[in-house]
């Protein structure tokens, strides 16, 4: 797990009001000396190394001599999912919306069928035999927090950076997960689709943008002043 601290000294500008891409509209005299402000490259995280960190930071458990992985993400409408898969052995994961495990659900693999239910708050998978594991998504959100890599913005914000396939239409993309001061985890997603050639804007700090850019074999952390208003990614609560 890598922790990267993203910063940007921003010099006076006092020409940061005036609408940069619209000089006709009273910026006609500075026209010929305005620049758009350069993107610059302020850190790397490979892919495969978050591709291994999303494996290592799921619940991973034992029930009749088979070894599962239980963990979260997410859809193209930022819905929490429940996953879970036998280890090994090639068996397809499982995977279900948060709100479906009330009724019950059953995962099947090779050896055997597991019966999964959500019940105030905790996550029982059973084999049938005896045997269980509980968790629940507030730990399945702990463990995705804690085993992942972090990127720290001018050192006041900082993101746990997490990747993520839709568990319906197996788009690939990336999870920024943060902390808030109310103790909540708040989350967006950004398909790679939508940040491959150009940076999507996350948030801005102190008149300088920060976000990111899918850039195989790596992830890419850019950053920017700011020229003019900027629409920003709404983030997502999770409540346990």
């Amino acid at each position: 797990m890598k922790s990267i601290l993203l910063s940007l000294v921003m010099a006076s500008a006092p020409a940061a009001a005036l609408d940069f891409d619209s000089p006709a509209r009273g910026n006609a005299a500075f026209a010929g000396a305005l620049r758009p402000a350069p993107v610059l490259e302020a850190a790397r995280l490979p892919l495969d190394g978050l591709l291994a960190e999303r494996l290592s930071s799921a619940k991973h458990f034992v029930l009749d001599g088979t070894a599962f992985l239980a963990r979260v993400s997410f859809d193209a409408e930022w819905n929490a999912w429940f996953g879970l898969a036998a280890e090994g052995n090639g068996a397809p994961e499982g995977a279900w919306e948060e709100g479906g495990l009330a009724a019950g659900v059953t995962y099947s693999y090779p050896g055997g069928t597991l019966s999964i239910k959500a019940a105030d708050g905790k996550i029982t998978i059973s084999d049938g035999k005896g045997g269980s594991s509980d968790t629940s998504m507030g730990e399945l959100f702990d463990l995705l927090y804690a085993g992942s890599s972090r990127v720290r913005f001018a050192d006041l914000v900082e993101y746990a950076v997490v990747r993520n396939s839709d568990p319906v239409s197996r788009e690939e993309g990336t999870l920024t997960l943060r902390i808030g001061s109310d103790g909540l985890y708040y989350y967006s997603l950004t398909a790679d689709a939508l940040v491959t050639g150009q940076p999507r804007w996350l948030l801005a700090i102190n008149g300088v943008l920060y976000g990111l850019k899918y850039a195989p074999p790596d992830l890419v952390f850019v950053s920017k002043e700011i020229e003019m208003r900027t629409e920003f990614p709404a983030e997502r609560a999770f409540r346990p």
